[in-house]
């Protein structure tokens, strides 16, 4: 039998700041929608600033302890972007962004 479920690990609800370094130097500002320890949803409001699935990523994020609960400390950690959506709000326009926390290869010009 086949899932749909595409994730490895639980996310938990959260509403946080967060920062996004992709390459070229680039930052954009999110907020995390949700947070587990292999990755994190994400939403940017600036579509301007161009995120590609693939791509690669720092997400500046709350640190998660061992009952999976977003804590005060906070960590970048590298990721892959691995799916990038449009959401339709009433108050406009918002891009979200899955990320897989693979701790693989920073982006491109990160000095972090």
């Amino acid at each position: 039998m086949c899932s749909s479920e595409r994730r490895r690990a639980e996310r938990h609800p959260v509403d946080i700041p967060g920062e996004l370094f992709l390459s070229d130097a680039r930052r954009v500002p999110v907020r995390i929608k949700n947070l587990g320890r292999l990755g994190a949803l994400v939403q940017i409001t600036d579509l301007e600033e161009p995120v590609l699935e693939g791509e690669r990523a720092v997400l500046d994020h709350p640190v998660v302890d061992e009952q999976e609960h977003a804590t005060e400390d906070r960590a970048r950690t590298a990721c892959a972007v691995v799916r990038v959506e449009l959401d339709f709000e009433a108050d406009g326009i918002r891009r979200e962004l899955a990320v897989y926390f693979d701790d693989g290869a920073r982006p491109e010009g990160y000095s972090g």
